[in-house]
């Protein structure tokens, strides 16, 4: 079974698992209403529970997700782990043992000794020993808090999941807490029911004609499974034991780990992620080194020959960030020898942030870049107060938002009088100039409608300059990690930032390469063409001076935003 497999196999089980709790939980927070409300909905889901399918799978989820678990603890080569995965392995061990008593008490009674389910029977059973309730809550507590850590872990990076967090956590306390309300609602209505109550009579009657016999096959039953499972972990630790003196026995391979200059010895079959916990070294793995996300992923120095390939796992992972050839994951690389390494990511690096793509955190891509930079900035500074300058840019930068968002733009950087935009990202370049050519034809016509509004306040209109050009350029996230943002670099947009600037030699509002025009498909002999050289560029540029935008016109079809 390969790492996908086992990976699929895993979150399918916990999946089923999940569900069957969260029902379990819901009909549990009736208890706060009564306990006929209670029986009246487990009466219902006992019954689906029943269908030999929906049977077969839950015990199928359950013993496949605490199989998985053995198998997790026997691969791992180091037991130092990020305090959550230890928390969620140490629960993943207490569980099976409450939970081996309660389908004992419960599914193990009514199947075993043919006695009716209900929760009326079950919760008095339960409150008739302190024990039996305090049991019950370490159990739901144990049990929900696993799941919940499992499904954040797993969704975590992941960029929708931001959108959902706000509905997910206040589900995520709710549920529990309705639940243990309910539990407690109904064990103190318990307490107080009658001794000839339908329910309780029917239980005492059915335990009266049981043959002792079958009472001690359910406790050896229940024993037995408990023994087992302690075997099972007895075991698993005595193999990796033996496991790790072989480990040492064949010798290991050293990791040069170049942030802190150590030399890190590592046994044969150990991953980089577990020779870096084991030396104490922080390193990103948002995931717990499952290969789910790309957070601890290293570049490699020199090592080809001592790398095996990727598994599909790790490929398929590296391909979602366009990771170089030198990138792999340190949770699932397992070097054959010596290897140096660099982590691509601070070892506190969230998981937004951890999404941009590898090596040099961007790709290459073709778009079309603008520049719009605001004319005689500093001379409205010297004749206005502060305040009114602060008021009329916000008034300006709205203007160019409001163009950005009807083309399609995307808002890249900020310069105090001006801004970057880019088009194309979705990768349509073509779409992508002439949507940027809309885009400066939009600003055009809001700044005539802003220098109309503020017409009083002006002691002359207020002009842009706009520069477009497209090609080649590295797009991906930049910035600081709180506050990153897409944005581009290049040649390219270097030369789209330089044609900004002739405007001003030019005398004009819009200077577009003759390129970016022939990608949009776009011409007008009208315009004149010239020739220039741009700081940066070896060959001459032909370029577009257009003077006049309210004469430009472009298939509306073809300049709005992209839906995905």
């Amino acid at each position: 079974m390969n790492s996908k497999q086992e990976h699929l196999l895993r979150i399918s089980s916990g999946l089923v698992i999940a569900f069957f709790l969260i029902l379990h939980l819901l009909n549990a927070s009736l208890g706060i209403f009564s306990l006929e409300a209670m029986d009246a909905l487990g009466s219902v889901l006992a019954g689906f529970w029943s269908f030999p399918i929906t049977l077969l799978l839950l015990y199928t989820a359950f013993t496949v997700h605490i199989g998985l678990m053995f198998v997790s603890l026997y691969r791992r080569r180091s037991l130092r782990m990020p305090v959550w995965n230890l928390v969620q392995f140490a629960m993943a061990l207490a569980m099976p043992i409450l939970l081996l008593a309660h389908v004992a008490g419960t599914r193990g009674t009514y199947e075993l000794l043919d006695i009716s389910r209900n929760y009326t029977s079950v919760v008095s059973g339960l409150w008739s020993r302190p024990s039996g309730v305090v049991r019950q809550y370490i159990l739901l507590a144990l049990a929900w808090t696993h799941m919940s850590i499992g499904i954040h872990y797993w969704l975590r990076h992941k960029p929708s999941y931001s959108r959902w967090v706000a509905v997910l956590y206040p589900l995520c306390l709710i549920i529990p807490l309705l639940a243990g309300l309910g539990f407690l609602r109904a064990g103190l209505e318990s307490l107080q029911l009658p001794a000839d109550t339908p329910a309780l009579l029917k239980v005492r009657e059915a335990l009266n004609q049981v043959d002792p016999a079958d009472l001690q096959l359910l406790q050896y039953t229940e024993k037995t499974l408990l023994w087992l499972f302690a075997l099972l972990l007895v075991g698993v630790l005595l193999l990796r034991a033996l496991r790790s003196f072989g480990d040492r026995k064949r010798g290991g391979y050293i990791v040069s780990h170049t942030p802190s200059g150590k030399q890190l010895p590592a046994r044969k079959g150990q991953t980089v992620l577990e020779t870096l916990r084991e030396a104490g070294i922080s390193h990103t793995a948002i995931c717990g080194g499952r290969g789910r996300c790309t957070t601890c992923r290293v570049r490699l120095i020199d090592t080809e020959q001592n790398l095996p390939e990727p598994e599909e796992l790790e490929r398929r992972a590296l391909q979602r960030v366009r990771a170089d050839p030198n990138v792999r994951l340190a949770c699932q690389l397992k070097p054959h020898g010596n290897i140096t390494i660099t982590p691509l990511l601070h070892a506190d690096m969230s998981a937004p942030a951890a999404r941009v793509s590898a090596g040099v955190m961007g790709h290459e891509q073709k778009i079309a870049c603008m520049f719009v930079d605001l004319r005689g900035s500093t001379r409205l500074g010297e004749q206005k107060l502060p305040y009114d300058v602060v008021f009329i840019l916000n008034q300006f930068f709205i203007q160019l938002d409001e163009a950005l968002r009807a083309t399609g733009g995307h808002y890249a950087t900020f310069n105090g009088d001006g801004l970057m935009a880019l088009y194309g990202l979705d990768g349509d370049l073509a779409r992508g100039c002439r949507q940027a050519v809309e885009g400066a034809v939009q600003i055009q016509a809001r700044m005539t409608q802003l220098n109309q509004w503020l017409a009083e306040e002006l002691e002359e209109p207020l002009r842009v300059g706009i520069g477009i050009h497209c090609g080649d350029a590295i797009v991906g996230t930049m910035g600081p990690p709180d506050a990153p943002t897409v944005s581009a670099l290049g040649d390219n947009i270097n030369i789209a930032a330089r044609l900004e600037a002739l405007t001003k030699d030019y005398r004009t509002e819009l200077i577009v390469s003759a390129q970016a025009l022939r990608q949009a498909g776009l011409s007008n002999p009208a315009w004149p063409r010239h020739t220039v050289h741009v700081r940066g560029r070896g060959e001459p540029l032909d370029i577009y001076v257009i003077d006049d935008l309210s004469n430009l016109t472009i298939d509306a079809e073809q300049t709005q935003p992209a839906t995905s």
